[in-house]
């Protein structure tokens, strides 16, 4: 079959993590790379448009971006989904919940399989973020390691198995840090930012979701995205049927206007307007300080052990059946 996932001209390590993770652990089911017949696996990227197979595997996959209904009429398998906000917007039964893929890469060949520690505290920005302002500063100013997210997979792994801890707006940047038991804390630093995702994910490992508002270090992104409503350094919450919620307002939105969008692009030209909006590496250096002193998560190794034996499983029960 296809290995199908989310790729765009800018590199992202977790959409990326397809890659290493499933022919390495399942190579027969992509022998044929048969273009009818999709795997779908890492991503939020149920009803990605761009997958136009008939049949889809769905393997870990969660729902998020795109409406569903765009795969209407295609002969879909669930062997396993992201979290129950994916399983509820699919109709599918709850014990399709196992939890995220990204898991499974202590166990890929050529990744660490153990955390080693003794790298300090890593700050992994959304890929887009990443794009906009200079996080290095930031990050030296706060006496922290800034991991690109756009940097080669096994680069970043590596980083964040070496780390103490990790501050990340990236989603899997903490699904990489939890699989490897290294506590880390969430950030959003714009309106842009997966809700959906990040609670289906933390609810298949019977956590629940809160993420601190970090200001990037200047306003580019913010004036293409716009920001939260929440003052800078709240700590916000989110509930299951704020994932929902979200998904329905994400999907529905109107694209922006023309002539709105010809404005904010014309203000990101502005430097003397992001001098007056105060934004700075030295503004993010001072959040991201006072967000590593704050509890951080991690979830019960019983529960990772559990998920992850669950996750090869199913994909055992796919080769059999496929490769039959």
């Amino acid at each position: 079959m296809h290995l199908a996932y989310f790729t765009t001209h800018v590199p992202n390590f977790g959409d990326d993590l397809n890659a290493d993770i499933w022919p390495a652990l399942a190579p027969g089911l992509f022998a044929d790379d048969d273009p009818g017949h999709s795997f779908v696996g890492i991503g939020t990227i149920l009803g990605l448009p761009r997958v136009t197979s008939p049949r889809i595997e769905v393997f870990s996959t969660g729902a998020g971006n795109d409406p569903i209904a765009n795969w209407a009429g295609r002969r879909i398998t669930y062997h396993c989904v992201r979290g129950p906000v994916t399983a509820r917007l699919c109709g599918i039964d709850a014990d399709r919940v196992v939890t995220d893929g990204g898991l499974l890469v202590p166990q890929v060949p050529g990744f660490p399989d153990r955390a080693a520690g003794g790298g300090g505290t890593v700050v992994i920005p959304h890929f887009e973020t990443a794009a906009h302002g200079d996080w290095q500063a930031a990050c030296a100013l706060a006496g922290m390691r800034y991991l690109d997210p756009r940097r080669p997979t096994r680069e970043v792994v590596g980083e964040i198995a070496g780390a103490d801890r990790v501050l990340t707006e990236s989603l899997h940047g903490a699904i990489i840090a939890d699989s490897y038991g290294v506590p880390w804390q969430a950030f959003a630093c714009s309106r842009n930012f997966g809700t959906t995702k990040w609670v289906d994910w933390l609810a298949s490992l019977d956590l629940r979701f809160t993420a601190t508002l970090v200001p990037p270090p200047d306003a580019a992104y913010l004036l293409r995205v716009g920001l939260r409503a929440e003052p800078w350094g709240t700590a916000v919450e989110f509930s299951l049927e704020d994932a929902l919620q979200e998904f329905t307002a994400r999907v529905e939105a109107d694209r922006p206007r023309p002539l709105r969008r010809m404005a904010r692009e014309l203000m990101l030209r502005l430097p003397p307007l992001q001098h007056f909006l105060g934004y700075s590496a030295a503004r993010t250096a001072s959040a991201l300080t006072e967000l590593a002193q704050r509890e951080p998560v991690m979830s019960a190794e019983t529960v990772r052990q559990s998920r992850t034996d669950q996750l090869l499983s199913r994909l055992r029960a796919l080769e059999s059946t496929t490769l039959a």
